[in-house]
Formats: structure tokens, sequence, C-alpha cells
């Protein structure tokens, strides 16, 4: 039913009420019926929320009630006279009573004990004071009419006065409903409210009526009980239980507002028409007076009790601020309160600055911070927009700032925003913050620790690599119109005489002098390359220039590492080795260190003092090594290794005396790999143990079978270093002389210099000699060879090397050396072989110092077994110059 039709419905019965009282009764009656079925199925309804049927039973009983005095009308109609004259005859008052009493009941079963006890003191109060202005107008509108209409029994007026009595009852009780009840219930209470009022007002408005001799009134006595219907019924469709909860709105906080005020506003009612009935020639009661008294004194109580309350909760409210003060002030977060212009407006203590500093309150935040995140802070934290532009989006996340300490000091602040500017209870947005100053004090140290060189203090090889990374980046974002940067390469400088400081004046020297490399690094070039310490001897530089600058950056700091260092033990020289890789926008850093580590290489193979820009075969070469040391595993098995067989020439007679048995690889990509390639590969792969025994075997076989042409051809081979430490040199050689048959006399085990320091050398050349084979010395006068070498181990050959044979026959002093040596081993009784003898002059020079024997190309150069064969067999063990190119090289 809409809201026309709910007030035409009374309109149009007050108008048949004047004028067809009977059809008025009808309709009345009709609508009281459907009433009762609206109230009696509101009963029955099972609401979301509301625990059972029973929490609506309420409404039953007010069907009850509505039946009953529907019921009661009709039989009074039916027995008394006229339908105007019954309505106000005092004795028919006794007709409502039975369906009053169940009505007032109807309400109180709507309420629960628990809401009843939820009001407290002053609910009753109010409950109280609202029945007592109630009583006031009762008996000023209804019982003073009538006493002054007619005078009335004892009985009469007991009935008229129960009555009264009976309807402020139902007014306050549903009062309290409304007090008690929370959301939409609260509503469906103000209905029932309005509903009752409308029905007593319209019966008082009648006996006012009756009183002054006004038909209107009378008239409208239908309709205020059509509408009272009407509202009784809204009240019960809207009701939604007892335990329903629902979020507040703005009518039921209204209607809370007016609960409160209404007993106030009819007690100011009644008093008003108790003071003024007489200026209308009434006299009010004594009950009337009686209760505007009691009205008066449950005001005082009420207001009594309203502050007391208002004590109390004040000091609740006190202890929770100061409670949550307290907590506040002893978290370790601090807040911070802005208001929608982010002007600070409540700081907590421990960010208040000193006395003599102006305070945070009052003043905005943007204002405040450092002038560096002030910009960042408004980003963070937009005001509030103006009215009509869109509103800004919620802040979130966490931010830092600096605040000043108000000593000149700014700390660190990690905040976290709650946005409650759409609360109505704050309007604030609220900052945590904690103070990270220390933290962040803490993060720099540790930063410091794992990025800066603890020695030197320059950075470390982690800064190194972080800010390559950064100019990699940089040269990658370049636009190419632009030009781009300035060129930038990475110089990696290997300082070189460290270990010699560190053995003659101590690690406390070496140190000072690392430290003054690096001074002087730094000092050396520009103040945006970036000098790094990356090892124990390694220094890098990320240079800037253009051009050949970088070379001449990479020579300065050469030249500044070469200049004496002066120490309290005395001068320290140094050098250095300095490879140079430019940076590649196509690269990373990690290929771009190892760009310089080639580099590096190079110039260290180059010599020290030696400074070497990356080139791509350098690359190529670390590549060929990579793939040479993987096929080398493997390699005997697939048949790629082989021996070479190289005469040794006795050069008084020119006959062949002995063999050397060299080892070969024939790369199925690389073709001849040289063993100066292979067998250093070999000795850093673990390899040169298994090779050299395999080596061993094979010679030994091959030598058995070699026409000696009246001699016994000798057969040297090369032991390494790696196989002496391994200590399986004796039990190989025995293996292999016993599986092949060869003479141990035959055979000549050729060790290196650097082979004879060893720890167990000396009792594997001892079981050797014993053993009946002889000990060479091979390659001496390379290096770092010595006389007391000789000395050491019991040698019987010594092997020129061929470095020093090269210039024999052009440097005097070489050939002195030379002369020396044949000299020292024919005082020994000691042969000596020069080899790699290549031209005829260096043959004639090793003949006129005395030199024994000799090998190398001129001769013969290395041939296969079955070339050697031929060899021997074709001219009788003789070999002159004259006849190598008669012999097939493999």
């Amino acid at each position: 039913m809409s809201a026309g039709w709910l007030l035409a419905v009374p309109v149009l019965t007050g108008a048949a009420g004047g004028a067809a009282p009977l059809a008025a009764d009808l309709l009345l009656l009709a609508v009281a019926l459907v009433t009762v079925g609206v109230l009696w199925h509101s009963g029955r309804r099972v609401l979301p929320g509301v625990r059972g049927r029973r929490a609506l039973r309420g409404w039953r009983l007010l069907a009850v009630a509505v039946l009953v005095g529907t019921g009661s009308s009709v039989a009074a109609a039916a027995a008394g006279p006229e339908p105007w004259v019954r309505v106000f005859d005092p004795a028919g008052q006794l007709v409502p009573l039975p369906a009053m009493t169940l009505a007032l009941l109807a309400v109180l079963t709507l309420l629960t004990a628990r809401q009843l006890r939820s009001g407290g003191a002053r609910l009753v109060t109010e409950t109280a004071l609202f029945f007592s202005a109630s009583m006031v107008l009762a008996q000023v509108l209804v019982v003073g009419p009538v006493l002054d209409g007619r005078p009335l029994t004892a009985p009469s007026r007991l009935a008229v006065e129960l009555a009264c009595v009976l309807t402020a009852a139902i007014l306050s009780a549903v009062l309290v409903l409304i007090s008690v009840s929370a959301g939409a219930r609260r509503v469906s209470g103000a209905l029932l409210l309005l509903a009752a009022a409308v029905w007593a007002g319209g019966h008082g408005l009648a006996v006012a009526g009756e009183q002054l001799h006004l038909p209107v009134p009378v008239a409208g006595v239908p309709a205020a009980q059509l509408a009272a219907l009407l509202l009784i019924c809204l009240a019960a469709l809207r009701d939604p239980g007892a335990d329903a909860v629902d979020a507040p709105t703005r009518t039921t906080a209204r209607l809370t507002v007016a609960g409160q005020l209404l007993p106030h506003v009819v007690l100011v009612a009644a008093a008003l028409l108790y003071l003024g009935s007489p200026l209308v020639g009434a006299e009010p009661s004594y009950t009337a007076g009686t209760a505007l008294l009691c009205c008066l004194a449950l005001t005082a109580v009420h207001r009594w009790i309203a502050v007391r309350d208002e004590a109390r909760a004040a000091g609740r409210l006190r202890r929770s601020e100061a409670y949550f003060r307290s907590l506040v002030r002893s978290s370790s977060d601090a807040v911070l309160i802005l208001d929608s212009g982010l002007r600070i407006t409540w700081a907590a203590p421990s960010l208040h600055p000193p006395a003599d500093v102006p305070a945070l309150t009052g003043r905005r935040l943007p204002e405040v911070v450092h002038p560096e995140d002030a910009d960042a802070v408004r980003r963070w934290l937009p005001a509030t927009a103006p009215d009509g532009d869109p509103a800004p989006a919620a802040p979130t996340g966490l931010r830092s700032f600096r605040l000043s300490d108000g000593s000149g000091n700014w700390r660190v602040l990690e905040a976290g925003v709650s946005d409650l500017r759409d609360d109505a209870d704050v309007r604030a947005l609220v900052l945590h913050c904690r103070d990270v100053t220390d933290r962040l004090d803490r993060e720099h140290e540790l930063s410091s620790l794992a990025f800066t060189d603890p020695l030197t203090g320059l950075p470390n090889r982690a800064a190194q690599r972080m800010a390559m990374a950064g100019l990699l980046a940089e040269l990658t974002a370049a636009a190419p119109a632009d030009g781009g940067p300035e060129d930038v390469a990475l110089l990696l400088i290997e300082v070189q005489g460290l270990g010699e400081a560190r053995e003659h004046a101590g690690r406390d020297v070496v140190d000072v002098a690392l430290v003054e490399v690096a001074g002087r690094l730094r000092a050396t070039v520009r103040a945006e390359d970036q000098v790094a310490r990356v090892g124990a001897e390694l220094f890098s530089v990320l240079a800037h220039g253009t051009g050949n600058e970088l070379d001449r950056v990479a020579a300065r700091c050469l030249s500044v590492i070469e200049a004496p260092i002066t120490t309290d033990a005395g001068i320290v020289d140094l050098t250095a080795a300095v490879g140079l890789a430019p940076l590649d926008a196509t690269l990373t850093e990690g290929s771009t260190v190892d760009r310089a580590e080639l580099a590096l290489l190079d110039a260290r193979t180059a010599g020290a003092g030696s400074v070497r820009r990356y080139r791509d075969e350098l690359t190529a070469a670390r590549d060929r090594r990579e793939q040479l040391r993987r096929d080398l595993v493997g390699a005997r098995e697939r048949g790629e290794l082989g021996l070479v067989w190289q005469p040794i020439v006795a050069l008084a007679d020119h006959r062949v005396t002995g063999v050397e048995a060299l080892l070969r690889w024939q790369h199925p990509e690389h073709g001849d790999v040289p063993p100066e390639e292979f067998l250093p590969l070999a000795e850093r792969a673990g390899l040169v143990v298994d090779l050299q025994r395999w080596m061993l075997h094979a010679a030994t076989a091959g030598a058995a079978t070699l026409p000696g042409h009246g001699l016994e051809l000798k057969l040297g081979v090369n032991v390494s270093a790696q196989h002496v430490d391994a200590g399986t040199l004796v039990g190989d050689v025995t293996s292999a002389l016993r599986e092949s048959g060869l003479s141990p006399e035959r055979l000549v085990v050729e060790v290196a210099e650097a082979a004879l320091t060893a720890d167990r050398v000396a009792d594997d050349v001892t079981a050797l000699r014993l053993m009946g084979v002889h000990l060479a010395l091979d390659d001496f006068g390379c290096g770092a060879s010595s006389l007391p070498g000789l000395g050491r181990m019991p040698v019987d050959i010594i092997k020129l090397d061929r470095t020093l044979l090269s210039r024999v026959d052009r440097d005097p002093y070489t050939r002195a050396i030379c002369e020396a040596v044949v000299a020292l081993g024919s005082a020994l009784s000691i042969d000596v072989v020069a080899e790699g003898v290549e031209t005829a002059s260096q043959l004639g020079v090793l003949q006129a110092v005395g030199c024994g024997f000799a090998q190398g190309f001129l001769l013969s150069r290395p041939v296969t077994l079955s070339g050697l064969v031929q060899l021997l067999d074709d001219h009788e063990g003789l070999l002159w110059p004259g006849i190598v190119g008669q012999v097939a090289a493999p």
C-alpha cells in the first residue's frame, strides 16, 4: 500500500464517519480484521538473524488484543444507543480495558530481559517521567472535561482513571521499546508509538469536542482509529526481530535523539496545559497536580542520574585516554596525526623537539621534513581535493622521510599510513612512524664492510662489479644520435714484486706498500674513475677517456707503481702488468672482466712492466686451449697420440748413438698440436702422469726393435716433475722395461732441473741408477738453471737447451758458457748433448768447444719409427747434415 493510500483512507473514513456512522463502523471493522491477520502472520515469521519464531510472539498477542477490542466494541454497539454517545459514555470505558491490558502485555512481550537490563536507572527514570507526563495530559484532556460535563460515580471514575493509566502505560512501554532497540526495530517501535498516540489523541479530541459541543472531533474518531490500525500493520511488517543486528542509519540515530527528548517534550506540553487550563475555565484535578509534581521530582532525579552517568562516562573516557596515551608513549612506533591539509594536529612525545624549538603541531608536514623529502611526502600524502574535484587516491605502503630533532641532526623515520579521513570520529591521516636512523647507520656500516677493502679503503670486487654494471647500463641506454658517453675501459693491474718484499721485509712492509700503491693510483686517475682492490696483488681501474687516453692512463698507472716506495724497512721496488679491456654495451660485467683477465695474462706473458689491450685473438687462443684441454681426455684411447723419434749423433764420427722419444698429438680439427702446447694443459688437467706412463711403455717397446748397427742405441724419455711427485716413476720404469725386454742400461730418463727439488726424487734416482737406468738433466741453460743442480743429484748426461744454443755462434758470452759446461762435464765424466742444433755454424762451434753429442733439425727432424729404421739402415747408423732431406718428416 502506497503512502498516498495510507493518508487517503483515514481522511475518507473521517468523512464517512460524519455522513454515515454505520458505514464508518463497517469499514473500521474490516480494517481491524485485516490488522489481526497481518499481526498474526508477523508473529509467525522467521527472519534472518532472529533465533526462532518466539522472537515475534508479541505481535500475535497484539493481534488478540485488537480482536478482543473489536469484538467488545461490536458488542457494546449492539447494546448501546447512538454510536457517538457510547464512545463517550464513562461506563463504556470498561469495554476497551481488556484489549488495552492485552496490548500492554503484547508490547512488553516484544522486549527481552537483556534489553530491559541494558537501560539501567536512566531508562527507568525517563519512562517514569514520560508516564507521569502522559498522566497529566490524560487528566487535563480527558478526565477533566468528563468530570466537568457530568458527575461520575466512584466506579465510573475508577474506570476512566484506569483507562488513562493503561493508555499512558502502553505509550511508556512503546517508548522503552524504541529506547532499548537497535537499527530497524527502532523504526518499528516509532510507528507503534505513533499508532498509540494517534489512537489516544483521537479519543482525547473526541472528549474535548463533546465538552465544547463541536461535532468535527467526534467524526474524526473512526479516522484516528483506522490510522492507528494501519500504523500498527506497518510496525509489524517492519519489525526485524529482537536479535537482529544491522548497521545504524541516520534515521535510527534521529529516533534515538527523539526518544531521549520525547519525555521532556511531553512534560513541557503537560505543564503548559496544566497551567493554561484555568484560562479556559477548567480546573485541573488533584491527580493531575500530583502527577505534575511527580514529573518535577523525576526530572530532578533524571538530571542527577544523567550527571552521574556523564561523570562515570567522563571518568571511563579519561581512564581510556590515559591508558591509550600510555600505550602510545611507551610504544616504539611514534604517531603523527594530520588533518586534511597535512597539518600536524598531534605528535607523539617521542617526536617533540626541545623546548627552544618550534613545536610540530600546527605546522604542515612537508614544511618540517627535510627539504629533499618534501616533494615525496606531498606525492605520498595528497591533501583533500577541493569540492568538485575527484578525491585523491588513498596513500599506501611505507615511506621514509627525515625529521629534525632540533639539534641540527636529521632522524630518518619509516612511516605507514592509515587513511581515516572518512571516519566521522577521526577525519585525519594517522602516520605510524618508526625511527630507523640507527638501523640505517648500521646498514651503512655493513655496506661499507661488504663493499670496501679493509686494508686500502678502496672499493672491493663486489663494488667494482656494481659500478661496472651501472656503466654498462648507461652505455646500453645511450642514444646513438647523442654519440653516446665517452669510452670506458677496465684496467686490471697485477702488482709484481710483493712476494720478494714479503720474504725480505715482512708482511707489514707489504701492507704499507699496498696502501701506497692504492693512494698513487687514486691520485693518478680522474675523480670519476673508480680504483678498486680486487685481489691480494690485483687492482682495477674503471677509466674514462677518449681516443688513446685510456692507454695513457694505463701507462701512468704502471709508472707510479714502478716508482720506488720508501718504508721503514727500506725501499721497495715493484712493477706491474696491466691488462686493458674497453667496456661494450653488448657485454656483461662478467665477460668484461674475462676480457681484462685475458689481456692481463697476455701482459704477464710479455714480461714485467707491460701493458696489453684486449684483442679478439686472445679469446680465440683461450677457446682453443679450453677445447684442447677437453679433447685431451680420451685422446690416447681414440688413437690420436703417437711417438716420433729424433736421433742423437756423436759429433766425433757422426754415428747415431741414441734417440729421444717425443710425444705428438694429431687433433682431428686442429691437426698436429705441438707438445709445448698440450703438455702444460695435461699437467693442469692431471693427465700428464698417465700420458708419460703410456709413453714409457710405447717408447721402450719401439726402441727394442731398432737396429743398432754395432751399437746399442740409448732411448731418452722425458719425465715431468708431476710424474716424480706422484711416486710411481720407479714402478712405471720397471713395468715398461719388463714388458718390452729393453735393457735398463739403454734407457735414459730425462728430468728437468725443477723436478730435482721433489721430496722423494733422491730415492727414485738412487733406485733407477741401481737398476742401471741413466739420468739426464734436461733443458740446462733454460730459465733459472744453476750449477748447484749438477751436484745435487748424480746425473749422467747434461742436455743444453735450444734457447742457449740459438746464440752460440754469434754471442761470445753464450759460447763461453757452453764451453764451460762442456769442460765441467768432461771433468765430471758427464756427457753433454746439445739440443736444437739448426745451423751448420752452431754445429761447427759445438765441435770446436768439444761437445760430444748433438740433436736437432740440422741433423734430422723427428721421424716415425719406420722412418728412423730406414735412416739407420740406409746409412749404416751414420747421420750427416747433408742427408737430412733424404728422410721424409712425419
